[in-house]
């Protein structure tokens, strides 16, 4: 097809082809709810041999891209990014229209810089992207792209779904005959994905096609695309130069090789430590005492700041330097607070962990496997996971994110595999204890929350960050349940200062806005539904499941005094629903002019999918239904 160089300007006025149009206008009855389409997205990818930035042998991939957009509305836009850091190089990355049956190649150059978000003190990560406007339905425009990844290594997954939706989504891999690769499909079950394998000259083409992708969408707390979506993890296990075999990733062992090579890069200069760690553990006699010090050391004075360039941003940044600086990545101070734990005598390794956000097993030998760093403490006959980004984590205690995973932990030319155990939704739990009074038409009394676990770890991490002047008000929002009718004085709180014990706050509340009076009866809600609970109920456009991110209980223990001469004429039915993952029990009780409220809501698992919506959803009405029963008073 003939291309031509011209300059376009917003919205350019382009002559649309007949037969563009009409495939708009098809496709735009069954993509209601998107502006734009690709048409055709052809990925693909050519292996060559190289070396790295250390000097190693490494296999080279080329990857050719040429991706065809469709608007199937008037004045529809995208923006088309494509991402490259030290390990990949963009080399070509062009835009054009279409102009009847010709496409004309813009002369402006893509928009580039970097990707590094708050927070992120150094990122070699960097985007170069093409706004790309139609005026007209029918419209089309083409990006094509050549990028090339100087360790193969770090071409880690494939996915096939994209921000908009896809005709054809086609993967193809030239392989030379002196390359061993896998290419591990996951996800693939539920859907139309043709493999096809073809050997000639040399060479093994795989061709992976997946056709009549919709877009994927952004919605709150939704599950990690990499446990939904389909998708493509390259592997590969070996390859020959001149005769020798050199491994890549074919097992766990050749990933962990890797992992330590880096990790012992690192520099650690272990006597600049030894002021430090003598300040921390002064006046600490017991072990226990002296780690604890020495984690919460770390949490506290080590600001976490995310790092990525090339290979450094995989090699973890000598204690010393974390420690001089007084910020660090996960690696940074895993790295540091493994070291000031050696030093004072323990037994902690360096440790390469996936959080709950990716699915995959330290089985799977591949660099997306791992996503985190920590520290693993043997002590006692038992493996403490000690995670310093996570502030206020008291000793023994968890995060969420990282429970249930396996832990690669670093012994030198050895390594072990562990475990992260798994909590319970008790183990991590908001009680809250409320005991009002009526009298004439005020209603007020005394409420005290009391948060356990990753709740109070939660509310630490939330609380420490605010200003002083914030502290306050945050404090009264809480006790208020977000209520608008609800006003709280008075507030008191445990030790905040101790991430070990629960965190108990309590005040005097007044709602007396909430107390409403037909015909001398007075009618009182005391169940306040947790607002959070709402964000959870699914509507018809919501299209994946719901992660939680942690499992919970609320549980609530609300009590109500009338006065004497009055009474309540009834109560509604107790409720008790148990399904698989989440369970709620609601009940009221009288003993003379007192009603009481008992309600528990105990999340097991911090995952909703689609297929149990039905469930979900009569498990949410219902709650909402209990909580929003009025209480009836009225005169004996």
């Amino acid at each position: 097809m003939l291309m031509i160089f011209v300059s376009m300007g917003s919205y350019a006025q382009i002559r649309v082809n007949e037969e563009d149009l009409a495939t708009a206008d098809a496709l735009s009855r069954k993509y209601k709810d998107d502006d734009v389409m690709c048409t055709s997205s052809h990925h693909y990818f050519t292996f060559d041999k190289g070396k790295n930035t250390l000097n190693d042998k490494v296999v080279v991939i080329q990857e050719d891209a040429e991706l065809d957009f469709l608007s199937l509305k008037k004045f529809a836009s995208l923006t088309y990014p494509e991402f490259y850091n030290k390990f990949i190089e963009l080399k070509t990355f062009k835009k054009a229209l279409k102009m009847g049956s010709r496409y004309a190649v813009s002369r402006m150059a893509a928009v580039d810089r970097s990707v590094t978000s708050e927070g992120v003190f150094f990122d070699d990560s960097r985007v170069q992207y093409y706004p790309i406007r139609f005026s007209e339905k029918g419209s089309m425009a083409r990006v094509t792209v050549k990028k090339e990844y100087s360790d193969g290594r770090y071409l880690t997954r494939l996915f096939f779904g994209e921000s908009y939706p896809v005709k054809e989504q086609v993967f193809e891999f030239r392989v030379p005959e002196w390359l061993t690769v896998d290419f591990k499909t996951i996800n693939f079950d539920g859907y139309k994905i043709e493999r096809q394998e073809n050997k000639k000259g040399g060479y093994i083409n795989y061709v992976f096609t997946m056709k009549d992708i919709p877009a994927s969408k952004q919605e709150y707390k939704s599950i990690g695309h990499a446990y939904t979506d389909p998708h493509i993890i390259i592997q590969i296990k070996s390859f020959e130069s001149r005769g020798e075999i050199l491994k890549g990733f074919d097992k766990t062992d050749d990933l962990y090789a890797w992992n330590n090579r880096l990790y012992e890069m690192a520099g650690n200069k272990k006597e600049s430590l030894q002021p430090v760690l003598a300040k921390i553990t002064q006046g600490k006699t017991s072990d226990v005492d002296k780690i604890k010090a020495i984690y919460y050391w770390v949490q506290d004075n080590i600001r976490y700041i995310a790092y990525e360039d090339g290979y450094s941003g995989y090699i973890p940044a000598g204690a010393q330097d974390v420690l001089s600086k007084k910020f660090g990545d996960c690696k940074g101070m895993a790295n540091l607070l493994t070291e000031l734990l050696k030093m004072a005598g323990y037994d902690a390794h360096f440790t390469w962990i996936g959080t709950r956000s990716i699915p995959y097993q330290q089985s799977m030998p591949a660099l997306c496997v791992n996503n985190h760093a920590i520290t693993t403490l043997y002590f006692q006959g038992k493996e403490y996971f000690l995670d310093a980004t996570e502030k206020y984590a008291p000793l023994g205690e968890n995060a969420y994110r990282i429970q249930g995973k396996e832990a690669m932990i670093a012994k030198g030319v050895k390594y072990d595999l562990k475990t992260v155990p798994l909590t319970t939704g008790n183990e991590h739990k908001v009680f809250s204890k409320a005991d009002l009074v009526l009298t004439n038409d005020v209603l007020s009394g005394k409420i005290k929350v009391v948060l356990t676990g990753n709740e109070r770890k939660d509310f630490h991490q939330s609380y420490q960050d605010l200003p002083t002047s914030s502290q306050k008000d945050f404090l009264n929002e809480f006790l208020e349940f977000g209520n608008d009718n609800m006003q709280a004085a008075n507030i008191k709180t445990s030790d905040l200062k101790n991430r070990e014990i629960p965190v108990s706050i309590e005040g005097d509340v007044d709602l007396s806005n909430y107390v409403n009076t037909i015909s001398g009866d007075k009618y009182i809600s005391i169940d306040f539904f947790p607002k959070a609970l709402e964000r959870y109920m699914p509507d018809e456009k919501r299209v994946g499941g719901y992660d939680f991110d942690d499992v919970m209980t609320f549980e609530e223990e609300i009590s109500l005094t009338i006065p004497a001469n009055t009474k309540f004429v009834d109560i509604p039915e107790k409720t008790e629903l148990n399904y698989d993952g989440y369970e709620f029990k609601g009940e009221y009780s009288v003993s003379g002019n007192k009603i009481i409220l008992k309600k528990k809501i105990v999340i097991k698992n911090s995952i909703i999918k689609t297929n149990d919506f039905e469930n979900w959803k009569k498990f949410l009405g219902s709650i909402k239904e209990f909580s929003k029963y009025l209480l009836s008073i009225t005169k004996k």
